[in-house]
Protein backbone atom coordinates (compact mmCIF):
# COMPACT_ATOMS: atom_id res chain seq x y z
CA UNK A 1 0.00 0.00 0.00
CA UNK A 2 2.77 2.40 0.95
CA UNK A 3 4.67 1.73 -2.30
CA UNK A 4 1.55 2.24 -4.42
CA UNK A 5 0.90 5.59 -2.74
CA UNK A 6 4.51 6.64 -3.26
CA UNK A 7 4.40 5.65 -6.96
CA UNK A 8 1.09 7.51 -7.44
CA UNK A 9 2.51 10.59 -5.74
CA UNK A 10 5.68 10.41 -7.86
CA UNK A 11 3.69 10.09 -11.09
CA UNK A 12 1.42 12.97 -10.07
CA UNK A 13 4.45 15.10 -9.22
CA UNK A 14 6.09 14.34 -12.57
CA UNK A 15 2.94 15.17 -14.54
CA UNK A 16 2.18 18.36 -12.66
CA UNK A 17 5.83 19.31 -12.44
CA UNK A 18 6.34 19.00 -16.19
CA UNK A 19 3.36 21.25 -16.92
CA UNK A 20 4.71 23.84 -14.52
CA UNK A 21 8.12 23.65 -16.18
CA UNK A 22 6.70 24.21 -19.65
CA UNK A 23 4.77 27.26 -18.43
CA UNK A 24 8.12 28.81 -17.48
CA UNK A 25 9.65 28.25 -20.91
CA UNK A 26 10.24 31.63 -22.61
CA UNK A 27 9.64 30.01 -25.98
CA UNK A 28 5.99 29.21 -25.07
CA UNK A 29 4.80 32.54 -26.46
CA UNK A 30 6.71 32.17 -29.73
CA UNK A 31 4.63 31.01 -32.69
CA UNK A 32 1.43 31.80 -34.54
CA UNK A 33 -1.67 32.90 -32.62
CA UNK A 34 -5.17 33.97 -33.64
CA UNK A 35 -7.88 36.25 -32.32
CA UNK A 36 -11.42 34.92 -32.44
CA UNK A 37 -14.75 36.75 -32.51
CA UNK A 38 -16.37 35.64 -29.25
CA UNK A 39 -19.94 35.79 -30.53
CA UNK A 40 -19.55 34.28 -33.99
CA UNK A 41 -16.48 32.11 -33.42
CA UNK A 42 -14.51 33.00 -36.56
CA UNK A 43 -10.87 34.06 -36.77
CA UNK A 44 -10.32 37.83 -37.04
CA UNK A 45 -6.51 37.90 -37.27
CA UNK A 46 -3.38 35.81 -37.02
CA UNK A 47 -0.24 37.16 -35.40
CA UNK A 48 3.36 35.98 -35.48
CA UNK A 49 5.15 36.18 -32.13
CA UNK A 50 8.94 35.99 -32.17
CA UNK A 51 12.06 36.95 -30.23
CA UNK A 52 14.32 39.69 -31.58
CA UNK A 53 17.45 40.67 -29.62
CA UNK A 54 16.14 38.97 -26.43
CA UNK A 55 12.81 40.86 -26.65
CA UNK A 56 9.41 39.42 -27.47
CA UNK A 57 7.67 41.05 -30.44
CA UNK A 58 4.53 40.41 -32.44
CA UNK A 59 2.82 41.56 -35.60
CA UNK A 60 -0.35 40.76 -37.51
CA UNK A 61 0.33 38.58 -40.54
CA UNK A 62 -3.23 37.73 -41.66
CA UNK A 63 -6.31 39.93 -41.36
CA UNK A 64 -10.00 39.03 -41.64
CA UNK A 65 -13.09 41.26 -41.60
CA UNK A 66 -14.16 41.66 -37.97
CA UNK A 67 -17.87 41.68 -38.92
CA UNK A 68 -18.01 38.74 -41.34
CA UNK A 69 -14.77 36.79 -40.96
CA UNK A 70 -14.03 37.22 -44.68
CA UNK A 71 -10.35 37.24 -45.65
CA UNK A 72 -8.88 40.73 -46.21
CA UNK A 73 -5.10 40.55 -46.56
CA UNK A 74 -1.75 39.06 -45.55
CA UNK A 75 1.51 40.76 -44.68
CA UNK A 76 2.83 39.47 -48.04
CA UNK A 77 0.40 41.85 -49.83
CA UNK A 78 -0.82 44.42 -47.26
CA UNK A 79 -3.59 46.89 -48.12
CA UNK A 80 -4.91 48.61 -44.97
CA UNK A 81 -3.00 51.66 -43.79
CA UNK A 82 -2.72 53.20 -40.33
CA UNK A 83 -3.70 56.84 -40.78
CA UNK A 84 -2.84 57.68 -37.17
CA UNK A 85 0.88 57.04 -37.73
CA UNK A 86 3.50 59.13 -39.51
CA UNK A 87 3.81 58.04 -43.13
CA UNK A 88 0.57 56.01 -43.02
CA UNK A 89 2.34 52.62 -42.89
CA UNK A 90 0.55 49.38 -43.68
CA UNK A 91 -1.16 47.81 -40.67
CA UNK A 92 0.38 44.45 -41.52
CA UNK A 93 3.77 46.10 -42.03
CA UNK A 94 4.41 47.18 -38.43
CA UNK A 95 4.78 45.55 -35.04
CA UNK A 96 1.73 45.25 -32.83
CA UNK A 97 3.87 44.86 -29.69
CA UNK A 98 7.60 45.00 -28.95
CA UNK A 99 10.29 45.43 -26.30
CA UNK A 100 9.09 42.79 -23.84
CA UNK A 101 11.79 41.32 -21.59
CA UNK A 102 11.59 37.94 -19.89
CA UNK A 103 10.77 38.08 -16.15
CA UNK A 104 10.02 34.74 -14.48
CA UNK A 105 6.85 33.34 -16.08
CA UNK A 106 5.92 36.32 -18.30
CA UNK A 107 7.26 38.97 -20.64
CA UNK A 108 7.12 42.54 -19.24
CA UNK A 109 8.08 46.14 -19.91
CA UNK A 110 6.98 46.28 -23.52
CA UNK A 111 4.74 48.48 -25.62
CA UNK A 112 1.59 47.65 -27.56
CA UNK A 113 0.19 49.80 -30.36
CA UNK A 114 -3.58 50.25 -30.80
CA UNK A 115 -4.13 50.97 -34.50
CA UNK A 116 -7.71 52.21 -33.90
CA UNK A 117 -6.74 54.97 -31.49
CA UNK A 118 -3.13 55.47 -32.59
CA UNK A 119 -2.05 55.18 -28.95
CA UNK A 120 0.77 53.14 -27.48
CA UNK A 121 0.42 51.49 -24.07
CA UNK A 122 2.61 49.55 -21.66
CA UNK A 123 2.09 45.81 -21.96
CA UNK A 124 3.00 42.38 -20.74
CA UNK A 125 2.49 38.92 -22.24
CA UNK A 126 2.15 35.45 -20.79
CA UNK A 127 0.80 32.05 -21.77
CA UNK A 128 -1.84 30.45 -19.56
CA UNK A 129 -3.41 27.08 -20.43
CA UNK A 130 -2.36 27.33 -24.11
CA UNK A 131 -3.77 30.87 -24.43
CA UNK A 132 -1.48 33.82 -25.06
CA UNK A 133 -2.59 36.83 -23.04
CA UNK A 134 -1.52 40.33 -24.06
CA UNK A 135 -2.32 42.89 -21.37
CA UNK A 136 -2.24 46.55 -22.34
CA UNK A 137 -1.98 48.93 -19.39
CA UNK A 138 -2.63 52.58 -18.59
CA UNK A 139 -1.67 53.39 -15.02
CA UNK A 140 -3.22 50.77 -12.73
CA UNK A 141 -5.83 49.78 -15.33
CA UNK A 142 -5.47 47.18 -18.04
CA UNK A 143 -7.23 45.17 -20.69
CA UNK A 144 -6.43 41.58 -21.64
CA UNK A 145 -6.56 40.31 -25.22
CA UNK A 146 -6.60 36.55 -25.70
CA UNK A 147 -4.90 34.75 -28.57
CA UNK A 148 -5.35 31.06 -29.35
CA UNK A 149 -2.97 28.76 -31.21
CA UNK A 150 -3.42 29.29 -34.96
CA UNK A 151 -4.34 26.19 -36.95
CA UNK A 152 -3.74 25.43 -40.62
CA UNK A 153 -7.33 26.42 -41.47
CA UNK A 154 -6.78 29.89 -39.96
CA UNK A 155 -4.49 30.78 -42.86
CA UNK A 156 -5.58 31.49 -46.44
CA UNK A 157 -4.95 28.70 -48.98
CA UNK A 158 -1.36 28.66 -50.29
CA UNK A 159 -0.23 31.09 -47.57
CA UNK A 160 3.51 30.81 -46.92
CA UNK A 161 4.29 30.97 -43.21
CA UNK A 162 7.04 33.45 -42.40
CA UNK A 163 10.25 32.28 -40.79
CA UNK A 164 10.00 33.66 -37.24
CA UNK A 165 13.75 34.27 -37.17
CA UNK A 166 13.74 36.54 -40.21
CA UNK A 167 10.61 38.68 -39.68
CA UNK A 168 11.57 42.34 -39.93
CA UNK A 169 10.92 44.35 -36.80
CA UNK A 170 9.24 47.68 -37.58
CA UNK A 171 8.30 49.74 -34.52
CA UNK A 172 5.38 52.16 -35.13
CA UNK A 173 6.34 55.85 -35.05
CA UNK A 174 3.58 58.12 -33.70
Amino acid sequence: MFDRTRVTFLLLFLVLGSSVLTADNPQDAVGFWKTVDRGKGFTTSVIAVYIREDCLEGRIIVSYDEQTGAFIETFHAPMQRVSKLKGNPYLLGINLFWGLKRAENRWVGGKVFDPRSGNTFRCEVWVEKDVLILRGQVGPFGLNNRFYPALKEDFPPDFILPNLISIESIIPVT
